[in-house]
């Protein structure tokens, strides 16, 4: 079920949500009955920190519920912290390397067939949109919101990228996994999105330095030309990137601003996370759609909601996750498992990009992947046979 969660969260919000609460009714009666939770205890011994400022935060998240400015309905969105069971129970569960390898497999092949439908969607109605739009403004959208389809595809692709690095066969043939992975590619491309557009090509710089400088210098290339001799139409959309005068950049600015304002009068325990359209225009008056909705940036929402506390456990968290995949990175051997866990340090570094232009940590979709994705170096720790 858990599986069923993660790979269906972009095909359809109910199937993935009753699949959550499906497995997770299950390990809690299993618990109860059994009166233990089985757990590896080398494993948790090395995320002992971490598990204390992901509690931390969860502390303080739910602190902030109780000085919410708007205290109606201050606690519907602490929900968001059971997301956090992905991640546990990811290590907790899979107990070999070849159910693991099967979920992200499958989760790749449903955001491929998902993806073959979108292009053909849009294939059909390109015409029609762009005598009515410029092509920059022609977004992908038919399941999902164009960020979250976005997000969740780049860190699917970023997860498996680096298979194409290594010599072994991962479940089938290089040549078959690109076949996989290139309608998911294009049609994240096609979404339009800035900031999945940034972490993408930032991702593949990393990748690039650490692999292969033939696969860096023609990923380079590759851009640069695209930039230069593609249609302004195509390009408006990414040079925009860089515009700070564009409206929805200009709108970032101004939300960026008023967080931190918004933080300096609750700094302790912050506004929660309730009602913020309605705070943020008691500072400032919304000119754009969907300004002041939340804030466009993990840290400045995290900060201005949870206050300096609920941020300092929230980005120390993070921080600690992030040295933990690296050292699993540096010990492991060369092969599958090592570019896994690259790809799951590719994902965490993608999704804090992302984080800084879009309240990406506040999407229950994008959460979903995102923790089961980021639990895959602990789970090879876990289970990897050369481990002594």
């Amino acid at each position: 079920m858990l599986a069923v969660q993660v790979c269906f969260v972009s095909l359809s919000i109910a199937v993935s949500s009753i699949a959550f609460g499906t497995w997770a009714g299950i390990w809690l009666i299993q618990i109860v009955s059994s009166r233990k939770l089985s757990i590896d205890k080398k494993l948790f011994g090395e995320i002992h920190t971490i598990n204390l400022f992901i509690l931390l935060y969860v502390f303080f998240e739910t602190l902030s519920r109780f000085f919410a400015v708007y205290p109606e309905g201050a606690f519907n969105n602490l929900k968001r912290v059971l997301l956090f069971l992905i991640f546990f129970v990811s290590i907790i569960k899979i107990i070999d390397l070849k159910t693991l390898y099967r979920i992200l497999f499958i989760n790749i092949c449903i955001l491929a067939l998902i993806s073959i439908y979108e292009l053909i969607q849009y294939s059909i109605q390109l015409n029609e949109l762009l005598l009515k739009m410029n092509f920059s403004e022609i977004r992908i959208d038919y399941l999902n919101y164009p960020l979250t389809t976005a997000e969740i595809k780049m860190m699917s692709i970023l997860a498996l990228m680096p298979m194409f690095f290594i010599k072994e066969k991962f479940l089938v043939s290089k040549v078959y996994m690109l076949l996989i992975m290139l309608p998911v590619f294009v049609s994240m491309l096609l979404t339009q999105s800035r900031n999945v557009m940034v972490a993408t090509v930032i991702c593949i710089f990393i990748l690039g330095i650490v692999q292969s400088r033939k696969f860096l210098i023609t990923s380079i290339a590759v851009i640069l030309i695209g930039i230069i001799f593609l249609p302004s139409g195509m390009t408006d959309r990414i040079k925009s990137i860089t515009d700070p005068g564009h409206p929805s950049n200009q709108s970032r600015i101004n939300m960026y601003k008023t967080g931190l304002e918004i933080f300096k009068d609750h700094p302790w325990t912050g506004v929660a996370d309730s009602h913020i359209l309605e705070i943020y225009s008691t500072y400032k008056k919304p000119e754009n759609q969907g300004e002041g909705v939340h804030l466009h940036n993990n840290f400045i929402m995290i900060l201005a909601t949870t206050g300096i506390f609920g941020f300092l456990s929230f980005f120390i968290m993070f921080i600690l996750i992030f040295i933990k995949q690296i050292k699993f990175y540096r010990e492991e051997s060369p092969g599958i498992n090592k570019m896994l866990i690259l790809g799951s340090i590719l994902v965490m570094i993608s999704f804090q990009i992302c984080g800084l232009f879009e309240w990406t940590f506040g999407d229950h979709e994008v959460m979903t992947v995102f923790f089961f994705l980021l639990s895959v170096p602990f789970v090879i720790f876990k289970i990897d046979p050369d481990k002594e």
